[in-house]
């Protein structure tokens, strides 16, 4: 079964196609591909930093304490919570089916339209791609929990962290928030952090410098092994990143299966 499943992401992934005639060395930082990835200088982000060490205490962070009332008194269950989410957004959300500790969170920045339409989340070719990739982890799919940072097809700017655009608006700094709450409600063991949104709110890294290593973080006292994965939608868009992933993805499946060895 675990062969099987190698073969279809290997086929879906796209990594057995030639994308040039000559060798690339693709972690290479002089490489023009990693160009697109470098951290960005923007100063409101270096220095809203939670804590050193990718240790995060959203609990006992002061930063908590002056956060806007807009995300104040958030609810202390996961069905209030979606509710609560509701009324904020105003519109029509999109949720996974609740999984309390799950043993994998794949955490995303928002819905794709598709997603929307067919009412499940990662439903597109994406998700596809990104089913396969997880069916490589030897992770039972009912032990796996799907959320998005944001409910409803958007873009989250994770430059602009507290200037608000107009009215409630909410800025990065109140995804953040958000999406921290929804961690510590879900309780996963492990977190999986697809695209810049969500590493740069729990990591403060983009993907590319956060991938390749488990990353321990506290979520409201909750320790969790995250790990960050270049997002599908752009293993779709760039296939010669296909092969990066790939080898990132062995780096989570090591540690997963040496701590459900060390559990039995």
């Amino acid at each position: 079964m675990a062969f099987k499943s190698l073969l279809e992401w290997w086929q879906q992934a796209g990594v057995d196609i030639l994308t040039q005639d000559i060798p690339q060395n693709w972690f290479s930082k002089n490489h023009p591909e990693n160009s697109l990835f470098k951290p960005s200088d923007n100063k409101n982000i270096r220095e809203n930093n939670f804590s050193k060490n990718n240790l995060l205490n959203f609990k006992k962070n002061e930063e908590i304490l002056s956060a806007p009332s807009l995300i104040k008194n958030i609810p202390q269950n996961i069905s209030s919570f979606q509710l609560w989410l509701q009324n904020i957004f105003g519109e029509k959300c999109l949720f996974s089916e609740v999984k309390i500790s799950p043993k994998l969170m794949v955490l995303s920045e928002s819905p794709e339209a598709e997603d929307m339409a067919q009412g499940q989340l990662f439903s597109g070719k994406a998700g596809r791609l990104l089913h396969a990739m997880l069916d490589t982890l030897s992770i039972k799919k009912q032990d796996i929990y799907f959320a998005t940072m944001s409910p409803i097809v958007e873009h989250i700017d994770y430059v602009k962290i507290w200037s608000y655009a107009a009215g409630n608006s909410l800025t990065f700094h109140d995804y953040t928030l958000i999406a921290a709450q929804h961690i510590s409600l879900i309780k996963p063991r492990y977190l999986l952090l697809l695209g810049d949104a969500p590493n740069r709110a729990l990591l403060q890294m983009n993907t590319m410098d956060a991938r390749k290593k488990i990353h321990a973080i506290t979520v409201n006292n909750d320790n969790i092994d995250a790990f960050a994965l270049l997002h599908p939608k752009m293993l779709l868009e760039t296939p010669s990143l296909k092969a990066i992933a790939w080898k990132d993805l062995r780096v989570l499946k090591g540690k997963i299966d040496e701590k459900t060895t060390a559990d039995e």
